[in-house]
């Protein structure tokens, strides 16, 4: 499809500015606009109005802020506009050099760069509304895991550096808090398996992926979430890549030939899941302990073998989805 009119959009909690460039015309033009439904409408009557192009014609790239950038996006979807939802790392480091910053520098870089770019960029699709929900419910649960973990470490802390009278208060208190962090955990995932279970898509991949040892409830939901239920996603190779499992080499002419590593450009917090995973694998999967101690007694570094490992567990996720079938060791087939 041929654009006339690159919009590019950067997103703040109360504000969107909006900068245009077209094939007719270099030049940019700005406008700062309302981050809500209302200033959504004012901006596309101005792209019309300054651009004189069809809805079809209009490519909107935009910095992909979170939830700051979710109802811009519900908005295009509505309209059934063409937009990218852009990783603002991406868009940094794209673009060359960049002295200045502001909101309508930032928007009109966007705009340059869909105008580069936009016959290389995959268009967004937002994931079915379960998908955000069971999103949201993650981030809740993962809020509450990270303030249990302060109170349950800071009173042991305080145990060489406080009275007995002090430390007994704020260890009494800790544990109160910290107890009714445990029940809203429990809830929070109460409520995600039950989200799961009201979709039947959904809840087929969450158990076919659960039945591979050392994959739990959080892991398998987030792989829902960030593979849109293995429809975004269906490469395990790409997966391991996201996840910053997947390691790569680094070579130059005769002068550099690293071995390969794993790169830090990834979803930190699907690594770490992974990690968890894997360390749980290797203590109940008799497989993957028979793997885990042949390769380390053969010489290859622990943090090598466990990095093995979770990709051992990404392919068997995925092919176990693939299959429509619960995994099975390699022992049972002989058993």
């Amino acid at each position: 499809m041929k654009y006339n009119a690159f919009i590019g959009i950067d997103i703040s909690k109360l504000t969107i500015d909006v900068a245009i460039r077209s094939r007719a015309s270099k030049e940019l033009a700005h406008q700062q606009f309302e981050n809500s439904p209302k200033g959504y409408a004012r901006m596309l009557a101005w792209v019309k109005r300054l651009t004189r192009c069809g809805e079809t014609e209009f490519f909107f790239c935009v910095e992909h802020t979170g939830v700051y950038a979710l109802p811009l996006a519900c908005f295009l979807t509505g309209k059934g506009l063409d937009y990218r939802l852009e990783n603002p790392y991406h868009l940094k480091h794209s673009m060359g050099l960049q002295r200045g910053k502001n909101d309508r520098v930032d928007a009109m870089m966007i705009a340059r760069y869909a105008y580069l770019h936009h016959d290389e960029l995959r268009l967004t699709t937002l994931p079915p509304g379960a998908i955000i929900t069971l999103q949201h419910l993650l981030a809740h649960r993962e809020r509450l895991v990270k303030t249990k973990r302060v109170y349950t470490v800071a009173p042991k802390e305080l145990a060489s550096f406080s009275s007995q009278e002090s430390h007994a208060f704020i260890g009494h208190e800790s544990q109160l808090i910290v107890s009714t962090i445990e029940r809203g955990i429990k809830a929070v995932e109460g409520q995600i398996e039950s989200l799961i279970q009201e979709h039947a898509d959904l809840n087929k991949n969450f158990r076919l992926a659960r039945s591979v040892k050392g994959v739990g409830l959080v892991i398998a939901a987030y792989i829902l979430v960030y593979t849109h239920n293995f429809t975004a996603i269906t490469d395990p190779r790409c997966f391991a890549s996201y996840s910053g499992i997947a390691p790569f080499a680094r070579s130059s002419g005769t002068s550099l030939a690293k071995a390969p590593r794993v790169s830090h450009l990834a979803n930190k917090r699907m690594k770490a899941l992974l990690s968890n995973g894997a360390r749980s694998a290797i203590r109940n999967d008799p497989e993957i302990r028979a793997y885990f101690q042949r390769k380390c007694d053969e010489g290859k570094p622990e943090m090598l073998v466990a990095n093995a490992v979770k990709n051992k567990l990404v392919g068997r996720i995925f092919a176990t989805v693939k299959r429509g079938t619960p995994f099975v060791g390699l022992g049972k087939h002989f058993s």
